[in-house]
């Protein structure tokens, strides 16, 4: 078995853990994550596909990351009006937690499809070599699910330290999105044979920093070199396994 441990936070600025701001949304941090296996078979008893062992070795060491707050996100992009807006928080919560990409110079592109960021962020760590996915949660059926394409993902959790950030396409430019408090937004998978156990720890901010400046010194260094130097930077601050 393999312990990973996992931290839920808040925020675009690092060090920022649910800030007052954040608390009057967010007021009880719980553990948002389930099994996959076990919430499929929740709403589904005795389906076919369920018992395939192609299924079930792929549900094996799969999450459900689930929405820690209720949030609509309203969008429009037309040639006359482009603006992004959430009528059910206020705007001091929507500058901390809401990152409109696709009106970033750096990051937009050009693309018929909205780039949005929501800071639900999630930080896994492992003493051993582990490597996590994200994906769509293509089995839960909500509002978010059916009008947005999560951006997907893979990393070793124990060579990078970097959160796992909410951040999808919407497929329509004009277009409202109601998440609720509950709701599944996406999976995430560790491709490991052995069972995963997760557990709630704090979050590592050292190595989250570290890995961020790593990151924004060249965000396109392949993988391996990132994994290089933030070996390097552990072996210099004796944060060596």
């Amino acid at each position: 078995m393999k312990i990973v441990n996992c931290a839920f936070h808040t925020g675009h600025e690092f060090r920022i853990d649910n800030p007052d701001v954040v608390k009057r949304y967010i007021k009880d941090i719980e553990f948002p994550y389930e099994s996959l296996a076990k919430e499929v078979l929740k709403e589904r008893k005795g389906v076919i596909y369920s018992k395939c062992p192609a299924v079930t070795d792929f549900f094996k060491n799969t999450y459900v990351f689930h929405s820690p707050m209720d949030l609509n996100i309203d969008v429009h992009v037309s040639n006359d009006q482009i603006s992004v807006w959430c009528d059910n928080v206020d705007q001091e919560f929507f500058d901390i937690m809401v990152d409109i990409r696709f009106l970033e110079e750096q990051e937009k592109g050009i693309s018929p499809y909205p780039l949005i960021g929501v800071d639900f962020l999630n930080t896994f760590t492992c003493n051993e070599s582990l490597k996590i996915q994200s994906f769509p949660a293509f089995l839960h059926y909500n509002d978010f699910t059916s009008k947005t394409a999560l951006v997907p993902g893979e990393y070793d959790i124990s060579k990078w330290v970097r959160p796992v950030e909410l951040v999808f396409e919407l497929k329509n430019k004009i277009e409202k999105i109601q998440i609720k408090k509950g709701d599944a937004l996406y999976y995430f998978k560790f491709l490991d044979d052995d069972h995963v156990k997760l557990q709630k720890n704090s979050v590592p901010w050292d190595d989250v920093v570290a890995c961020n400046d790593i990151r924004n010194a060249n965000k396109f260094r392949p993988l391996k070199d990132r994994y290089a130097s933030y070996e390097k930077w552990k072996k210099e601050n004796g944060k060596e396994n």
